[in-house]
Parts: C-alpha cells; sequence; structure tokens
C-alpha cells in the first residue's frame, strides 16, 4: 500500500517550503508563550501574587511534572494508534488550540475561596493545563518533525526553524512580560497576571492554527504494523533503543538547568540584584546567540555532525556557568555570562530535537517497529521529569530557608538559599551533558540505518 509505506527516495528528495518550516516553528513560539507564562513565572504570581506557601506550590507542582511525564506516554500511544485525514499529529494540534488558551487563563484565575480552597484550584487548574492539555497540543507538535520528512538534512533544518522560532518567542516573553505585568498594575495584583494571560493566550491559539493549516505529514511509514503494538510491548521497545536512553538522561540534564535558572532567576534579580524586570533581560541575552547562530547550525551539523555540536555547546554553556562564580552580583558581569551560555544554549537546542528523530529510525531499525509518537513523548518523560524535580526541590529549599513572598526584604538565609539554587545547582548538571553526548553515535551509523530500512521497505512492497 503505498499510502501506508511511503517511499522512501520521494520523502527524502522532497524539499519542504520556507513557509511551511516558518508556520512549522511559529507553533513552538505559541507553546513557548504558554510554557513560560505557566510554568518559568508562575511561581512568581503563586508566592508573589497570592502570598502562597512555596513549599506547597512546589509539591503541587511535583506532583504535576511527575503525572505529566506518565501522560506523556499515555499521550504518546494515543497518538501512535490515531487515525485521521489529517495525520496522527496535526489533528492534536488542531483539537487542542483553544483549549489551551482557555486553561491557561484559568490558571492565573484563582478565586478567594479561603487559603485551603485556592490551593486546591492552583493543584487543579495547574494539572489541568500542563499535565492534559499542553501535552495533547506540544507532544503531537513535537512528533510532527519525524512525520514532515525523514531526510536528516531536511529535520535539522525544519529543527532550525523551529528552534529559531522558538527563541524569538523566548526572547519576546522574556524582555515583554514582567514590564508588561507591571505596566497593567502590577506583579502583585491578580488582575494584571489574568489580562497578559488573557493576551499569550489568544496568540498562542492563533499561531497553533496557523501551525495546523501549513503544515503536511509526509512520513506514514508503517502504520498498520503500529496499530498492532499494545502499550506494554511499545514501552518495552523503547529500552532496547540506547540511543532513545541517552537523550532522556541529556534532556534531564538540560531541563534541571534552565528549570533552575529560570525559575530561580526571577527571585535573584529581585532580591539579589534588587529590580525584578533584569531577569528579562539576562534572559534575552541569554536567547540573543540563538537569534544570530540558529541558522548556521544546518552547515555547522553537516560539517561536525549533530553531536559533535552539541557536545562543544554543552561544554560552552559549562563554561558561561564557571563564569558567574567571579562576580555573582555584578549585572553586567552576569550579561556577559548569559550571553556565553546562550552560544552553548543554542547549539543543545539546535540539535535536541532532531536527534530524537533519528532515533526513531534507529529503533524502527533495530526493533522492525515504528512507534514516533511514544518514543518522543517518553523522550519528553525526561524533561518533565527534570522541570518537576527542580521546580519542587528549588521551592522546597527557599521555603525551608525562609522566603516569605510577602516580605519586601528576605532574610539571610533565604538570600543564601536563592544564591546556591542559582549559581552552584546548575553545575552539576552542566558537567554530566558532556559525558553523555560522549556516548552519542548515531550520527556515524545513520546513513547504514535509512539504507537497510529503505530496502526493507522495497522488499515489503514486492
Amino acid at each position: 500500500d503505498k499510502n501506508m509505506t511511503g517511499n522512501q527516495e520521494t520523502i527524502k528528495n522532497e524539499k519542504i517550503s520556507i513557509w511551511e518550516k516558518i508556520a512549522y516553528g511559529s507553533g513552538d513560539f505559541a507553546c513557548n508563550l504558554i510554557n513560560f507564562l505557566t510554568f518559568s513565572l508562575v511561581t512568581f504570581f503563586y508566592t508573589d501574587a497570592l502570598g502562597l506557601n512555596p513549599g506547597i506550590i512546589g509539591s503541587i507542582m511535583l506532583f504535576s511534572r511527575l503525572a505529566d511525564g506518565f501522560s506523556d506516554l499515555l499521550m504518546g500511544h494515543l497518538m501512535d494508534i490515531t487515525k485521521s485525514r489529517h495525520g496522527k499529529a496535526r489533528p492534536w494540534i488542531l483539537w487542542c488550540s483553544i483549549p489551551l488558551a482557555i486553561t491557561t487563563v484559568m490558571v492565573f484565575l484563582v478565586p478567594n475561596i479561603g487559603e485551603i480552597g485556592k490551593y486546591i484550584y492552583v493543584a487543579i487548574t495547574f494539572n489541568l493545563v500542563t499535565t492534559v492539555v499542553y501535552t495533547m497540543t506540544n507532544l503531537p507538535y513535537g512528533t510532527l518533525t519525524s512525520l514532515m520528512s525523514r531526510d536528516q538534512n531536511q529535520r535539522m533544518s525544519i529543527n532550525v526553524f523551529r528552534m529559531f522560532m522558538s527563541q524569538v518567542g523566548s526572547l519576546v516573553i522574556s524582555v515583554v512580560t514582567l514590564p508588561l505585568v507591571n505596566a497593567v498594575g502590577g506583579s502583585q495584583h491578580q488582575k494584571s497576571w489574568v489580562l497578559v494571560s488573557v493576551l499569550y493566550g489568544v496568540v498562542a491559539a492563533a499561531l497553533l492554527l496557523w501551525c495546523f493549516g501549513k503544515t503536511r505529514e509526509r512520513v506514514t511509514v508503517s502504520v498498520q504494523q503500529e496499530n498492532k503494538v499494545g502499550f506494554g510491548k511499545a514501552v518495552r521497545l523503547l529500552f532496547q533503543n540506547k540511543y532513545w536512553i541517552l537523550l532522556v538522561f541529556i534532556w534531564i540534564c538540560i531541563s534541571f538547568n534552565l528549570s533552575i535558572t529560570m525559575g530561580m532567576g526571577t527571585y535573584y534579580a529581585k532580591y539579589i540584584i534588587g529590580n525584578e524586570n533584569v531577569v528579562g533581560y539576562l534572559n534575552a541575552i541569554m536567547l540573543i546567540p540563538g537569534l544570530m547562530l540558529m541558522p548556521l547550525a544546518p552547515l555547522l551539523s553537516r560539517n561536525f555532525g549533530k553531536r559533535n555540536l552539541a557536545l562543544g555547546g554543552s561544554l560552552i554553556n559549562l563554561c558561561g556557568q564557571l563564569l558567574i562564580l567571579l562576580r555573582p552580583d555584578t549585572l553586567g558581569w552576569l550579561m556577559f555570562c548569559f550571553l556565553v551560555k546562550g552560544i552553548g544554549l543554542v547549539c543543545t537546542t539546535a540539535t535536541i530535537f532532531a536527534m530524537v528523530a533519528d532515533t526513531i529510525e534507529y529503533g524502527q531499525w533495530k526493533t522492525g517497529i515504528r512507534i514516533e509518537g511514544l518514543l518522543y513523548s517518553s523522550t519528553s518523560f525526561g524533561s518533565k521529569a527534570g522541570n518537576g524535580i527542580a521546580s519542587a526541590a528549588t521551592l522546597a529549599i527557599i521555603g525551608a530557608a525562609g522566603y516569605d513572598g510577602t516580605l519586601t526584604v528576605q532574610s539571610a538565609s533565604a538570600t543564601s538559599a536563592i544564591k546556591i539554587l542559582f549559581i552552584y545547582v546548575p553545575l552539576i548538571f552542566l558537567v554530566i551533558m558532556p559525558i553523555l553526548y560522549s556516548f552519542y553515535t548515531l550520527d556515524k551509523e545513520y546513513p547504514q540505518i535509512m539504507s537497510d530500512l529503505q530496502e526493507r521497505e522495497t522488499r515489503s512492497k514486492k
């Protein structure tokens, strides 16, 4: 069946238009709007605008992220068995774009129903947007990379457009969000956060609908076979994929690093530097290299390989974090260090999703079964688990150290905890990353793997 098996050579030679790549990238811009607001800044909203206990909020987020990781696995399997005239990933983007916007606004519409009531509302709405609706949107979106093309160069190019748009989104959001919140009433007023969430939700829904409308799924290999694979067997197949396992741990390290840096950044800016708005400038400085260097990523990847590019980036990121130790309280020096970190970050973000897509082909080659939805979602499990544990641990630590969001000046123990978390803890994960990358050798094996898969598929059509 030509519609089911596809034609490897046709897919390999097919060129995807720039407009389709831009439309695909706009989906990550949209996801960043929601993710940044409901993850990086929502803890600041809960503790400083609502005055909620950081330890309890951290516990809610830990449960949410762990549950989110398991919902990733279920969503990946559900997507693998999805049959639709729009494909298997694109329809989920269509179905979930508007619900995602609505649930995002609900996160900030915390009613005045008593302290216990507020915690219950937070637990329900935060889990609804992150564990359910965001997962049902973002996982199909991410998997779409592997369904648009099987060619390594095309995937790298698609991923570059995605990450470029992601960097643009992150840059805009980092610089604009807190000043915008302060401009419409102040970061300690709930109404300000609600207004911003409405704005971001509308923009995100529109971009996701555009992404759905302008992208196409071209890879439909072994769909009939996938539908016969049970969830339990599919999970067992994951652990036969050594490169998937490596990327899970790499993604955990990336998530810990970024989660602590972004999550603690607002507290560090407010209580150590003295101006909460500067966290936007620090994040922007870290993202600017992505805008300049991301277009060069395909060329660098072809010349050096994705693994080598990512390995070099992880070492540069580590150097940037180490430099912070020299003058941690000086804004100008921190901006320079974040610039260095940004150069390293672009090398890892430009390659990670393309590397995940390559492990899908490796898994099919090794096991004879293609499970792109579950494989991508289970890799994302590492990211979600890392984010959840990092958020819960950092909030629990500053809470135990005496942090109180209603106070203008924090205790010495609280500020010391914020410093340690922001400066020293990320070093642990930045040291582990290059070690993990050194074991990833799929780039060298990929051409032979694709040749073998093409030969198998040609035989199966006879």
